[in-house]
């Protein structure tokens, strides 16, 4: 297949711009909203504790606390592009960030930093593409089947660690990991980054991921244009179990410990992530870039709302919220850039 065709192929799966004039405005006010939206929640949380919120301390602080969740949304916007869901991320963020210190403690595998590090996004990966093979092969519904593989990671995790916290043994290098700076910025950002363009290059750049968006788009007339549409699938579900291992890594290595806990409280957030993300951009299309801001605006109400001392529950109902009004305003732009 030429690359004139794969391009084509790949446009197919992406929502166009609409250029008819009736509903410009609507179409303004859900492209620009989800941006503006961010705007005005900054400013209202710097009004309100400016001593506290509009400092550069917090600021780092944000872009360092954003990270893991970034990783993760990114993991699954590339299975949201191809029109499927990955309900496992959290039991899978878990068990791997189980695995991690696990492998690294000197108590117990010992592998060292790279070593421990190298097998966890391997493990990751593996696990993620296996999903995705049933799934693409085996003809299994990616809902049912990842709800039920993150319940297995879970089950694993707790009894790998016998439900209790793991410490002891973790060299300082791996506390380095999301502990260091660099120009004055948490490692995590710049590990944030490199992933965020990589995965952007991957989706927007590459055949591969114009395919993807094409088989979101229509799987079918995909397949018949010669896309490998299994493969391809599997290969997303793989880059959640990477996203996984990664963020996985950052949680354990800033906390120095991991418990079976770890991450499992990520799937909601990641996705209201990605659906933020879609309304950004592209009318309703999932990218990097646009999931990237996202995880970054669902930090700032984080941050803004412990600083008012409203966290807990009402951080969990806000999520909940912004997840429902993004799927909500996704599925407008989808329709209104038809």
């Amino acid at each position: 297949m030429s690359n004139q065709e794969a391009e084509t192929i790949g446009q197919a799966g992406l929502p166009q711009e609409a250029n008819r004039p009736s509903g410009s405005s609507l179409r303004l006010i859900g492209r620009y909203g989800i941006p503006i939206a961010m705007v005005v929640t900054f400013a209202v949380f710097s009004l309100l504790k400016p001593d506290a919120f509009f400092t550069l301390f917090m600021m780092k602080s944000i872009l360092r606390d954003s990270a893991p969740l970034m990783i993760a949304a990114l993991g699954v916007t590339f299975v949201l592009v191809m029109n499927d869901y990955d309900i496992s991320l959290g039991g899978l963020t878990a068990l791997l960030a189980t695995c991690a210190v696990l492998f690294v403690s000197t108590d117990h595998a010992n592998l060292g930093v790279v070593g421990a590090v190298v097998a966890t996004i391997a493990l990751g990966g593996a696990l993620a593409f296996t999903s995705g093979l049933l799934i693409s092969y085996a003809g299994l519904p990616s809902f049912i089947l990842t709800i039920a593989m993150g319940t297995v990671f879970t089950g694993i995790g707790l009894q790998l660690t016998g439900s209790r916290s793991i410490y002891g043994g973790v060299p300082e290098g791996y506390a380095a990991i999301a502990g260091g700076n660099l120009f004055g910025l948490s490692n995590q950002v710049f590990i944030g980054l490199g992933v965020l363009v990589l995965a952007h290059l991957f989706l927007r750049h590459s055949e591969a991921g114009r395919y993807m968006y094409a088989i979101g788009g229509n799987a079918e007339a995909a397949r018949l244009s010669g896309v490998p549409v299994k493969l391809l699938k599997a290969v997303g579900f793989g880059m959640v179990g990477l996203a996984a291992a990664i963020t996985a890594i950052l949680l354990t290595s800033q906390a120095n410990a991991a418990n079976p806990n770890t991450g499992l409280g990520l799937l909601l957030p990641a996705y209201a992530a990605a659906f933020l993300g879609s309304s950004m951009f592209r009318s309703g299309s999932f990218t990097a870039l646009g999931t990237a801001l996202a995880a970054l605006y669902l930090q700032v109400i984080g941050a803004g709302l412990t600083i008012l001392s409203l966290s807990g529950p009402l951080t969990q109902i806000i999520q909940g919220l912004i997840l429902a009004a993004a799927i909500g305003l996704s599925r407008f732009n989808r329709q209104a850039a038809r």
